[in-house]
């Protein structure tokens, strides 16, 4: 008898037979109710108390609270002689906890602003703020106020990570998104090991190395348990896993995602875009909108961008409401031409909410859509869209600042 190659591989389920989950909003009774961003973050104690203090030093446990308020002093006089000066001087003027509450401080403005801000801006910006900590890191001080350095140091690494990602610096991307990660590993911090590998795994996914994006993702699952960061990264495994023709693998991952999101609390509903403890359901849907897109089901992918789009519309989140209405247009562009009319119309959308923003991951979608429309070319319409993303695509090179042009810093003043 002929010796047997072994056993028949397994059959492809069809589409009926895998479960695609159902777009689903959490499990709040009244989400209208509480607002789309995060609240303002709130001056830490110390400073509060240096804007009303008296010119007398305190004695015994408040000689601290009279050293920083006497630090608050120095800068806020250094901030007004003229030119804004470096933060990496303002820093080294700072004692050192009082330096430590102010750098965090802005990057708490930069992560409250840099889903607006032109990444080129949120990239320089990045940029002061590292040399400030590399600076003030040369200086003496505590294992706490150590430990404090090197996880903002990852934290901003990680945003300038983001920051480089949306201009298409890849390379820089992957650098600082590693930084980060090698910052939150030293530092025992897991939200920041998992979101520098939730940045790393956007960046591999966008320029097309999704079996990378995948194993940063897991990977950085070993470093988080259930919350906010989870939930992101599961997002990125579903994503990855769509690109890659899983829909099996993609249908789980998207609904244990919704699972995470129902269980975060309505305290930790965050802007869409990186963080290190917030999350909003929302990025579900959109995530899923992407994932289903790649798949192929255009109609399953609307009926999760139907309960995306609305809420994204309400968020001061231009990219993730232009990548949702590019995914779908290009879905739809790829089953043929019935539709041209709703894919111009949703690309047009797309780039008049992006219009004088440009980010690679945009416009790269942009560019898809035009590969996948231009057998129409006869149409007016097409004609019409692809002059228009080009134009929008030259807009891009006034985003950068040009040579000697001032970047504002991060806010320090007191």
């Amino acid at each position: 008898m002929p010796q047997s190659d072994g056993p028949p591989p397994l059959a492809v389920p069809g589409f009926d037979e895998i479960f695609i989950p159902p777009a689903r909003t959490p499990p709040d009774d009244r989400p209208e109710d509480y607002p789309a961003q995060p609240p303002e973050r709130q001056a830490p104690d110390d400073l509060t108390w240096a804007a009303g203090a008296g010119a007398a030093e305190p004695n015994g446990a408040d000689r601290r609270r009279f050293q920083l308020s006497a630090g608050a002093a120095v800068v806020s006089a250094l901030l007004a002689q003229g030119p804004i000066m470096e933060v990496a001087d303002v820093l080294a003027a700072s004692p050192v906890q009082l330096a430590l509450e102010r750098a965090d401080e802005a990057l708490g403005e930069l992560m409250n602003t840099h889903e607006v801000v032109p990444p080129a801006h949120v990239r320089a910006r990045t940029a002061r703020l590292r040399r400030g900590l590399e600076r003030l890191g040369r200086r003496s001080m505590g294992t706490v106020e150590s430990q404090q350095l090197l996880v903002l140091a990852g934290r901003v690494a990680v945003l300038g990570a983001d920051a480089a990602f949306k201009q298409g610096d890849v390379g820089s991307a992957r650098d600082l998104a590693a930084e980060g990660y090698l910052a939150g590993v030293e530092a025992g911090d897991g939200p920041l090991c998992g979101s520098a590998r939730e940045v790393g795994a956007v960046n591999e996914f966008y320029v097309g190395r999704p079996g990378e994006a995948l194993r940063l993702a897991r990977d950085g699952m070993r470093h988080v348990g259930s919350g906010p960061v989870r939930a992101r990264l599961v997002c990125q495994e579903a994503r990855a896993l769509a690109a890659m023709g899983d829909l099996r693998g993609a249908a789980g991952s998207l609904d244990q995602a919704y699972d995470l999101a129902d269980a975060i609390p309505v305290d930790q509903w965050g802007r869409p875009g990186p963080s290190f403890d917030t999350f909003h359901p929302v990025e579900v849907s959109y995530n899923a909108t992407t994932a289903l897109c790649l798949l192929g089901r255009p109609r399953a992918a609307e009926e999760h961008a139907d309960l995306a789009m609305p809420q994204l519309d309400g968020m001061d989140a231009p990219g993730f409401r232009s990548v949702i209405r590019f995914d779908l247009a290009l879905a739809m562009a790829r089953q043929g031409r019935l539709e041209l009319d709703r894919v111009c119309e949703l690309a047009t959308d797309a780039i008049g909410i992006s219009w004088g923003r440009t980010v690679a991951s945009v416009s790269s979608r942009a560019d898809q859509l035009l590969v996948a429309t231009s057998p129409h070319s006869e149409v007016r319409g097409v004609r019409e869209l692809a002059a228009l993303v080009r134009e929008w695509q030259r807009s891009a090179s006034r985003q950068r600042p040009g040579p000697g042009t001032a970047v504002p810093p991060p806010p320090l003043d007191l």
